[in-house]
Parts: structure tokens; C-alpha cells; sequence
């Protein structure tokens, strides 16, 4: 190894990532449509699991691609080769199909396998940059890549190939969740950890329920009513004709009542009522009610059912104590 010298990290590094984004612009004008889509079909007509067979820097980016469409519901798991062929491939069944990530197509760890996940009656779907390899040649799906310069002055480190592998297996795993029809709610569902799983609190689970809100007569005078809404301490009361909910009260509604010289002893609460408020559903995700609050400058909002009966309240105040924000 020569003697470290000083250089311009910034240009260096700033030449790699352009070197990596030409190999991902050549990977995509190359990729073969009819090959690329038989491989997501093949994967998606599964009965069993998504079992990523790999060891290396490509094991790493198989590792990653299972993970990703585990969370996206799909049972996947990755096998490392070594493993494997010390008695892993007993987690392999004939339903299941195994994927393989290896630039050359080569790697003798996995080719070593091939007999054995034959013998089993195991389908293979490869991705490799020589469809003549050994790999590419053993599989029942075949997707080549066109990537033959990593992005190193000296061609060796795997960068570009490993960056093309991880963006094909990445549209693989979205186009199979796509055809699903997987949601956002789904994902929440597999990942409830974390600042990414608080994102997918629904209203529902965080709201303060009507039963604990206080339902007001709109016959009573705005100062019993304020009683009533002070009393229960959520700054908001709904207000009720004919058992019916007609409109809601808040403090910003007393500050616009004072302000107008209002008589509070005297004057119904009804006549001061907010009659058409803005209102949330159940199944509404808290982080995007969370921006409709800061959109609009109002802190709490009315929760509906589909069935369009007010079932709550949600504020402020619950969506910080949860940290979702």
C-alpha cells in the first residue's frame, strides 16, 4: 500500500456517486421487460415462502430485499449459503421458491448448492450480470443485469453492482407489493415499532371517546353550558337538539360571544353554536390529522364513523402525549 497522500475527498466521492447513478441509468435502459416481468409474476404465484439465498456483499443485499418484502407482506427470509449447506436447507420446501442475488453468477458457495435445491424440486429465480453462468443457467427465471464497471478507479470494490442489485430487487419487491394492493395501513401492521410505526396510529386508537364528552341541551344558557364544558375539562362540549348532535361550543367560541357583547345568562347555547365544524374520521391516520390541525390553527377536532355518528374527540394534547409528533 502506497504512502497516504491528501486529496479532495468531496471530488472523489462526488465522481463515485456519478460513476453509480450512470451504472443505475444503464441498468434501466438495458433491463429486459419480458425477463423482469416473468420473474415478478413467478414470485408473486407462490404458495409458499420468498427464501433469498446468498453470502457476501450480494448476501447483504439479499438480506435486505426479504426484509423489505416481509414488511410489505410477504413472507420472505434470507439463508445465508454457508448455512445452508451445513443443514439450512431443511427450512427450504418444494413450495417455496429461492432467490438468488450474484453478480457473477459464480459464487462457488451457491453453485455448490445447486444440486441439492434441484434435488428438492425448488424453483430459482436469479439475478445475475452473465446470463451464462452457472447460476443463471440452473434457474427456472432469469434476470440479467447490464452493469460491467464498478465505480472505483481500480474496478474491484463492489459498489456499482451492489447498488443495481439492491434497485432491481427494490422494484421487484414494490411491483409484487403494488400487485397486491398493499396499503398504507398494511404496512403499519408489520411495522408497529419505532418513530416509522407511530405513523400509523389511526384516530381511533388515541381519540377520547363521546361517551366522555359532555352532551349539552341547546336550551340551557352559553354560562350552564360553560359550567358543563369546564366541568369535564376538554375545552368543548357538543351540543344536542332532539338527542341529536347540531353543533359544538369551544373556548374560541366564548372569546367571539364576550367580544359581542352576548348576554351568557340569558341566551341559549344553541344560538351561539358552531354549526358546521370540521371533523375527522376514525380510521384516519393521527400524523395527517396532526397537519390539519397546524394547516388550519385548531387543536381539536370532532372524530366520525363512516356511518357519519360522532364518536369522539381528538386533540392536541393526546396527539403529543403519544410522541407521534
Amino acid at each position: 500500500m502506497k504512502e497516504p497522500k491528501k486529496i479532495n475527498f468531496f471530488a472523489v466521492g462526488k465522481k463515485i456517486m456519478s460513476n453509480e447513478i450512470k451504472a443505475l441509468q444503464n441498468v434501466l435502459s438495458k433491463i429486459d421487460k419480458k425477463k423482469f416481468n416473468d420473474v415478478c409474476f413467478h414470485l408473486s404465484e407462490t404458495k409458499g415462502n420468498l427464501i433469498f439465498l446468498g453470502i457476501g456483499k450480494s448476501g447483504k443485499v439479499s438480506e435486505k430485499i426479504a426484509a423489505t418484502l416481509s414488511s410489505l407482506g410477504r413472507p420472505s427470509f434470507y439463508i445465508n449459503a454457508a448455512e445452508a449447506s451445513h443443514g439450512d436447507l431443511g427450512a427450504i420446501s418444494k413450495k417455496d421458491i429461492l432467490v438468488i442475488f450474484s453478480f457473477s453468477g459464480e459464487t462457488e458457495e451457491l453453485v455448490a448448492l445447486l444440486p441439492s435445491i434441484k434435488n428438492k424440486g425448488v424453483k430459482i429465480c436469479s439475478v445475475t450480470a452473465n446470463e451464462k453462468s452457472s447460476i443463471s443457467l440452473s434457474s427456472d427465471v432469469h434476470l440479467t443485469l447490464d452493469s460491467d464497471k464498478e465505480a472505483d478507479d481500480l474496478n474491484l470494490v463492489p459498489t456499482s453492482s451492489t447498488t443495481a442489485m439492491m434497485m432491481v430487487g427494490d422494484a421487484i419487491a414494490i411491483s409484487l407489493s403494488s400487485n397486491d394492493g398493499f396499503e398504507r395501513s398494511d404496512f403499519g401492521k408489520n411495522h408497529p415499532g419505532g418513530s416509522l410505526g407511530k405513523s400509523f396510529i389511526k384516530v381511533s386508537e388515541i381519540m377520547i371517546e363521546e361517551k366522555k364528552l359532555p352532551l349539552i341541551g341547546g336550551k340551557i344558557s352559553i354560562l350552564n353550558a360553560m359550567e358543563k364544558i369546564s366541568h369535564k375539562g376538554f375545552g368543548l362540549g357538543l351540543i344536542t337538539i332532539k338527542d341529536k348532535v347540531k353543533g359544538i361550543f369551544t373556548d374560541g367560541d366564548l372569546r367571539r360571544v364576550v367580544n359581542n357583547d352576548v348576554d351568557l345568562s340569558k341566551t341559549p347555547i344553541e344560538a351561539v353554536m358552531t354549526k358546521n365544524f370540521s371533523f375527522v374520521e376514525e380510521n384516519d391516520f393521527v400524523i395527517d390529522v396532526s397537519k390539519i390541525m397546524e394547516e388550519k390553527k385548531i387543536y381539536s377536532l370532532i372524530v366520525k364513523n363512516t356511518k357519519n355518528k360522532i364518536t369522539g374527540l381528538i386533540r392536541m394534547h393526546e396527539i403529543l402525549s403519544a410522541k407521534i409528533i
